[in-house]
């Protein structure tokens, strides 16, 4: 019975799988089914366009392409729009600390028995390091827990 509604519905069932695929982009995060729905909405056209009537253009052969024109779009999708968020702000969300480092700053409180405090944002941290005085220049080279990892520049 559905198979019988798409195959009369014809190349209008390319289009509303199309829309049906980008509207549920909207749903699921990062780009993935617009690939999907544009092949759909391309293979939709060139049936309903330029072979409406064409006896070697059946529903295989769509699939087919179908098949072919996503995989495609995703990889010219990959290319044009990478999903790469490793320098992205929202990275480090979940390690607020890790947005520091390559930091440099002055030491608030000396480094004595391998611990201090120096002022980064708007507030001052805990810090982790070689004993230095107050007013030495540190750069901030990692983090561990709640202080941050510090070495003379």
């Amino acid at each position: 019975m559905i198979v019988q509604i798409i195959a009369d519905m014809g190349a209008w069932s390319w289009f509303i799988g199309g829309v049906l695929l980008l509207i549920g982009e909207i749903f699921i995060s990062g780009t993935f089914l617009v690939w999907f729905g544009l092949a759909a909405m391309v293979i939709g056209t060139v049936t309903l366009v330029f072979l409406p009537d064409v006896s070697w253009w059946s529903w295989q052969i769509q699939m087919i392409a179908f098949g072919v024109l996503s995989f495609v779009f995703l990889m010219l999708g990959k290319h044009y729009f990478p999903n790469d968020i490793k320098d992205d702000v929202a990275s480090k969300m979940n390690d607020p600390l890790g947005r520091f480092v390559g930091s440099e700053a002055v030491l608030l409180v000396a480094i004595e028995n391998g611990s201090g405090r120096v002022h980064l944002g708007d507030t001052t941290w805990r810090v982790r390091g070689n004993d230095m005085p107050a007013g030495a220049k540190i750069r901030v080279t990692g983090s561990d827990g709640s202080s941050l990892l510090v070495e003379a520049v």
